[in-house]
Parts: structure tokens; sequence; C-alpha cells
């Protein structure tokens, strides 16, 4: 979803609650799967924004204990405006695991960035869009011909669903910053969107909205897709595997149980972000539904080769990323059937 610009867009979340200073990268160091102080091996995640709800699953695998259970010391580097991307963190030694869209990874390699998916937060994207009730947008053909309230680059987003959809590419662009006050004051007909941001911050002013994903309207893609060196991952699969099969416990227990999510952010990873405890807890109860996927996708931490080759990879084509590699080379199966959770 980097042509929604994740920076610009998630700054809507101030809000829902207010994002304070962004989390500072700790040292790059090639220790990488080095033993710790704590103990057990290392695996250090280049989280992809600021330590909010996003990441709850991560959280709960740290203090529930899930990563120790797997020999593991797992250390979160937070992300946000002023750092690197993360698959730029992470080829250069800073990270052993990115979270990443399959946009990021492909551009990636053409930079000889050999990085490999190993799982996926996010079985849908939040990417979408937004709009009132009273004059909604829910299907790609009622984007023809509407007021688009748009970020830089973000009408790639757009085209690119029109045209997998067989429509004319006809619309009107609405340059828009990060907040909603174009739509509400009816300057734009619908905005594209992160549907866990821009419609809860709006339900939460008392405004009437419909939002739906960019999945929705024929564009699947997966989110916070986590990405390792492909030698890192030659050299220690074992070590992966077990910190994939933690970070799915820690997602599976904030699917049954997102108080505790809730709670861990707000009381530890984002008590510094003044956050809104309602929000968070509307954030978190929406973005699992999208953690879980639907009935079409594996479960989670899953990512589908057939659906990747198939509708994800024709959604990155009609964005304009003409030379994708087989799949095979981007994305590796083994290791999440490795660390399958009973």
């Amino acid at each position: 979803m980097d042509q929604l610009s994740r920076r610009g867009f998630l700054r809507t979340t101030t809000v829902l609650g207010g994002l304070g200073a962004a989390g500072m990268l700790t040292a790059c160091s090639s220790a990488t799967g080095n033993a710790t102080e704590g103990g057990g091996k290392a695996v250090r995640t280049q989280l992809s924004w600021l330590k909010t709800v996003t990441f709850a699953g991560f959280y709960i695998a740290e203090q529930q204990g899930y990563f120790r259970d797997e020999g593991l010391s797992a250390p979160l580097l937070a992300g946000g405006p002023n750092i690197p991307d993360t698959v730029s963190v992470v080829a250069a030694g800073g990270a052993d695991v990115a979270l990443v869209d399959f946009a990021a990874l492909v551009k990636a390699r053409e930079s000889e960035a050999d990085l490999v998916a190993v799982g996926a937060v996010f079985q849908e994207t939040p990417g979408g869009f937004v709009s009132l009730a009273a004059n909604p947008v829910r299907t790609a053909q009622e984007l023809v011909g509407r007021r688009i309230g748009l970020s830089p680059g973000a009408e790639v987003l757009v085209e690119a669903i029109l045209k997998v959809n067989n429509l004319p590419v006809r619309y009107e662009r609405v340059p828009v910053g990060a907040g909603t006050g174009p739509l509400t004051k009816k300057e734009c007909d619908v905005m594209a969107c992160y549907v866990t941001a821009q419609p809860l911050a709006l339900e939460q002013q008392g405004v009437d909205v419909v939002s739906v994903t960019q999945g929705e309207l024929g564009l699947p893609d997966y989110a916070l897709v986590m990405a390792v060196r492909r030698a890192d991952l030659q050299a220690d699969r074992a070590r992966f595997a077990a910190y994939l099969r933690a970070v799915i416990r820690g997602y599976r227990h904030n699917v049954k149980d997102p108080e505790l999510g809730v709670r861990l952010t707000l009381e530890r990873y984002g008590k510094d972000l003044g956050l809104d405890a309602e929000a968070v807890r509307r954030e978190n109860e929406v973005q699992n539904d999208l953690i879980r996927g639907g009935a079409d996708v594996g479960g989670l931490g899953h990512i589908d080769p057939v659906r990747l080759a198939g509708p994800v990879y024709a959604g990155l084509r009609a964005r304009g990323i003409g030379t994708l590699p087989p799949v095979s080379e981007l994305l590796d199966t083994a290791l999440l059937r490795e660390a399958v959770v009973d």
C-alpha cells in the first residue's frame, strides 16, 4: 500500500488519539542470531510504524512469553517518519525481519535486496476508501466519475482498481493531506484511506460513513508481510520458524482476547503516544477482521501462493509493476508449515 503513503495516512490517527515522536532505530548490528543478554537467539523486527495497536500480536507474543518459549528474544524496533524503509534496514543488517508490502518487496529485488516473504499479519490489506453514508461508494463501478480525495501518488491505486474491473479510468483527483476535512466539507465524494484509521476517526466525530477495502473492490493484497534475508533463512530456518510460530500465537491471542492487545498498547508499548483508549479498542476490533481473513484465505499468518500469483500479482501489474518474479522466488511457503501452531 505504499501508493497511499502509509506515513501520510497513518498520521490521521492523531484524530483517533494522537501520535507522539517517532521511535528511533537501535544501532545496526551484524550479530544476527547471536544469543542476547536475556538468553535465546535474537530476531529483531523492524516495525513499519510507531508502536500502535497494529502490532498488538507482537506485544502479546513478547509479554506472554511466546518468544521465550521458542528460545528467542525478539526486540521490536519502532518505525516512524524519520527512519528508512523497513527493507533497507533489514538489507543493511539493522534488523532480521522487515514488515513490508509485496510492492515494496518486489521493488527491493530490483536493487538487489534478496529478501523472501515468510508470512503476513494482515490477510487483507487495510487500504481502501471512505465515503459519507449519504453518498456512499461501495463498488468499483461507483468510483467512476467521482471526485476522489488522494494524497500524492495514490491515483495509482484508483486506476489499478478501475483497470482490473475493466472500467473506464475516469475520475476527478482532489489533492488532500492527512486530514478528513475534504470529505466532511464535501470537497470530494470519497477518499482513499486505511479502514483502520480515517473511517474510525470520522465515526468518533459522529459522522456516518461507509468504508470499503481495496480487496472488496477487486484489488486484494496482504499487509505487514514478514520478510527476511534469504541468506539468513538458509543459515537458520529453525530460528525463523520459531519466530513465526510465536508471532502467530500472539495474533491468535489478540483475536481471542483483543482487550489484552489494547492494554499493552496503551500501558506499555504506545504509552507515550497519547492514544485514546476507545479509539485503540475500535481499531483493534476492525483490524482483527482483516488479520483473520475470509473463508478463501489460509488462516493467520498464511500467504497463499495461488492467490499471490493470481489476483495479488494482477493488482501489482495494474499498479505499473511490470516485472514480477516467480512466486517461488519471492515466497517461502514451507516455513509456515514448519511453524504450524496447533
